[in-house]
């Protein structure tokens, strides 16, 4: 009989021992987008590099000591098609912040921008960053084709997504979603231009977003008219709501159409979570994986769900209930859960069970890095065993490889309750 154990990770935890440096994908996040330019036969390029606090090292500034810096170059290359640099530049730049908590740093970034005029065709941009604090240099590459809005009479410039929108000054400030993942925001925006160079006196713009099935998820309408201001260069912000969007990928279609011309363009975004071990579409595996935090009733709950998108958003919200500071961006207990099961696959898996499932897997999935480990796998007349010691929580595990094969069981099973832990 297994007792599911409902684990209280908030008491427990401790400061991961993987970093957010050694977590995360990429050092930083890089966007490169397309727009008219008035420069003749020339395009304009947005180049858009964030930087997260957390992937960076800080270090006490010289000439401010209740200060912290990071210093890192940044370089920008742009080649042709044919491999021929036509473009580079190396800037200085520093961050500085007076906090260096983990939880600020996870929840901050530094967004830079370049504008580059370019003649239409196919270039390779290349970022790269050298942080002087580590010596380490971290690159980032996007293939683009800078496209011609003079020319045709009805065209749609490169979709940006934006995280945040405010007003200043009678002036519409936009925050870009760098990352193009829009699993920490409620509501996104979708900004682009439509460059109208005809005499139709309307244009109509539609939007529609699938996911990787295919299945329309979002879809938005609106007309472009001479009453409401219509030119060459017609501005479009278009709010996408989160809230229904199952983990997973997007694609962005966007189609305009005046009475004698029409045109479209497809762009892309994300809805990720970089927390999770397997990718959100191993819906059902990732339920089960709960099974050490989740009582039976809330799995029953999630795996009842008629379609993977429905469980999903089952399993996002019962993550939700578990974060400590839902007003940030960062879940504490979700990462420490899943960093601990990942670490359970790495040390206690055997060739024909993952390390998660096992009894050893089990106890440091719940309880963590024991204080002390006694291994006695050699000794005469003696079955391999382990003695684990919790000396904080008066606990103590004794597993032994009853096969040979590195298949430790536990002596005596988690039977008791008293020391059940609950969020």
């Amino acid at each position: 009989m297994r007792v599911i154990i409902s684990v209280i990770l908030l008491a427990l935890l401790v400061q991961p021992s993987v970093s957010q440096k050694e977590t995360k994908k990429n050092p930083f996040n890089l966007d490169v987008l397309n727009f008219y330019s008035s420069e003749g036969t020339k395009s304009r390029v947005d180049v858009y590099v964030e930087v997260p606090f957390a992937n960076l090292e800080f270090k006490r500034s010289k000439e401010d000591k209740s200060s912290y810096s990071s210093k890192f170059d940044l370089n920008i290359e742009v080649k042709d098609q044919n491999g021929l640099e036509i473009y580079s530049n190396i800037s200085k730049e520093e961050i500085k912040t007076k906090e260096t908590g983990s939880q600020y740093l996870s929840q901050n970034s530094q967004i830079l921008s370049r504008n580059l005029f370019l003649p239409h065709g196919d270039y390779t941009v290349k970022v790269s960053i050298y942080e002087q604090n580590t010596k380490k240099t971290s690159e980032e590459e996007r293939k683009i084709t800078v496209e011609d809005y003079i020319t045709p009479p009805l065209s749609i410039s490169d979709v940006m997504i934006v995280s945040r929108l405010n007003e200043k000054g009678g002036k519409t400030m936009i925050t870009p979603d760098v990352s193009r993942n829009v699993a920490d925001i409620d509501t996104f925006y979708l900004f682009y231009y439509i460059y109208k160079n005809n005499d139709d006196e309307k244009v109509n713009v539609s939007c529609r977003i699938t996911d990787k099935d295919n299945n329309e998820v979002f879809t938005s309408t609106e007309t472009i008219d001479i009453f409401n201001g219509i030119d060459f260069q017609n501005q479009v912000f278009m709010s996408v709501t989160t809230a229904n969007l199952g983990y997973g990928n997007y694609t962005v279609e966007i189609t305009a159409a005046s009475k004698n011309y029409n045109t479209s363009i497809k762009s892309s975004f994300e809805n990720q979570s970089n927390d999770f071990p397997l990718p959100i579409k191993d819906i059902d595996l990732l339920i089960d994986q709960l099974q050490y935090i989740a009582k039976d009733d809330e799995l029953s709950f999630m795996r009842d769900g008629k379609t993977d998108a429905e469980k999903q958003k089952r399993f996002i919200d019962f993550w939700k209930k578990k974060d400590p500071s839902p007003l940030t961006k960062r879940n504490e207990v979700m990462q420490e859960y899943y960093r601990r099961l990942m670490i359970a696959d790495e040390r206690f898996s055997t060739s024909y069970i993952k390390g998660w499932k096992t009894d050893m897997g089990m106890v440091y999935i719940i309880f963590g890095q024991p204080d002390n480990i006694d291994r006695h796998p050699y000794e005469m007349d003696t079955k391999p065993y382990e003695i684990w010691d919790y000396y904080n929580l008066n606990r103590q595990f004794v597993f032994v490889d009853n096969s040979g094969f590195g298949d430790y069981r536990l002596v005596t099973p988690i039977w008791d309750t008293r020391f059940r832990l609950n969020y």
